[in-house]
C-alpha cells in the first residue's frame, strides 16, 4: 500500500487541464473517478501501489511527487517564516485546538478579509472628510467678505483616494506624494506603527483584548516582516510563567521547535539562555537604553574633580 496525497494529485491533474473523468479515462489500469474524487477530497489516503503508478504515469509525474512527504518538502522550500511567527503559529494552534496546517490554509482568506475591511474603512473616512469639507465650505461662503478658501489639503486627499483605489494597504503612495502637496507629518510619525493597515490591525486587536500591550505590539514596515505578540498566556505556560522566558518565545529568540524536552523550569532556563546568546543580556540591554545621554561623561568628570 502507498500513501497518496489528494492535494498533490489535484495539483498535477490541473496542470494537465484535466477533469477527474478525463484523468480516470487516461489511467491504465483504469482508476475509477469515484476513487479519484475521494482521494482529492480527503487527507493522505492509502492506495494500492498499482493505483499510484497508474495515476503517476497518466499525469507524467514521478509516483513520489504524489506522496505527502514530497509535497511537504516542496512547501518547506517555498515558505520560510521568522521564528517569532512560527512560534505564534504553534501557540495559536494550541490555544484553539486546531492544526497548524489548517491555520496556514485559512490565512489567505483571513488576510483578504482584513485587507478589504481596512480599505473600506479608509474609503468611508475619506468620503466623510470630503462631505465635511463641502459643508464647511458652504458655511464659509455665507461670509462673503472673506476670501474663498477650500478647507482641506486637496493634494493629500486625492493621494489617499488614489492609494485606496490601488489597494495600497500601507499607504506607501501617500508618502511618496507627500512632497507634492507639501503636507508635513508629525515628528513622531513612524511608518511601521502608523501606516493605515497597522492602525486597522491595532484597532481590531484593541476591541477583542483589554491589554493595550497586545495592540501596541503590532508593527509592520512595508517590505519587512510583521511583528506582533499573541498568545502570551500560552507562551508563559510553556516555561512555568517565567516572564523573561515567555518574552524570549514571543520575540522568536527561543524557537519552540528547537526547545529541548524537560520541566517548565528547564525550558525557561533554556529560553533565557537563547535570548542572551542571540541578543545579549536583557537586563544589561535595558540598562543601556534607559541611561540618560551624557551620564557617563558627567560621572567621569565628577570622579576627576574629586
Amino acid at each position: 500500500m502507498a500513501i497518496l496525497n489528494g492535494k498533490a494529485l489535484a495539483e498535477a491533474r490541473r496542470k494537465k487541464d484535466w477533469t477527474q473523468v478525463e484523468l480516470s479515462e487516461a489511467t491504465k489500469p483504469k482508476v475509477d473517478v469515484s476513487t479519484i474524487s475521494r482521494i482529492e477530497r480527503g487527507k493522505p489516503t492509502r492506495v494500492r501501489a498499482n493505483t499510484l503508478r497508474a495515476l503517476a504515469k497518466a499525469l507524467d509525474v514521478q509516483p513520489e511527487s504524489l506522496c505527502p512527504a514530497a509535497e511537504a518538502e516542496r512547501d518547506v522550500m517555498k515558505l520560510r517564516i521568522e521564528a517569532a511567527a512560527r512560534n505564534a503559529l504553534t501557540l495559536v494552534a494550541h490555544r484553539y485546538r486546531i492544526s497548524r496546517e489548517s491555520i496556514i490554509e485559512i490565512a489567505p482568506l483571513l488576510f483578504f478579509i482584513a485587507a478589504e475591511q481596512s480599505l473600506e474603512e479608509r474609503r468611508t473616512r475619506i468620503a466623510d472628510v470630503r462631505a465635511s469639507a463641502d459643508a464647511l465650505f458652504d458655511l464659509y461662503r455665507r461670509i462673503p467678505h472673506l476670501p474663498p478658501e477650500w478647507p482641506i489639503d486637496e493634494g493629500a486627499v486625492s493621494s489617499e483616494e488614489r492609494s485606496i483605489k490601488a489597494r495600497d494597504l500601507f499607504g506607501k503612495k501617500v508618502l511618496e506624494d507627500a512632497q507634492q502637496f507639501l503636507s508635513e507629518f508629525d515628528d513622531d510619525f513612524d511608518e511601521g506603527e502608523h501606516n493605515p493597515f497597522v492602525r486597522f490591525l491595532r484597532d481590531r486587536l484593541s476591541k477583542i483584548d483589554t491589554s493595550a500591550e497586545l495592540a501596541e505590539s503590532v508593527r509592520w514596515t512595508p517590505g519587512l516582516w510583521p511583528n506582533y505578540r499573541v498568545c502570551t498566556e500560552e507562551a508563559a505556560s510553556v516555561v512555568g510563567n517565567d516572564t523573561t522566558a515567555a518574552q524570549a518565545i514571543l520575540s522568536g529568540a527561543a524557537a519552540l521547535h528547537e526547545m529541548p524536552k524537560g520541566s517548565p523550569e528547564q525550558r525557561a532556563e533554556w529560553a533565557r539562555a537563547e535570548f542572551d546568546r542571540k541578543y545579549g543580556d536583557l537586563d544589561d540591554l535595558l540598562g543601556e537604553l534607559v541611561t540618560p545621554r551624557g551620564a557617563d561623561t558627567q560621572a567621569s568628570n565628577s570622579r576627576g574633580a574629586s
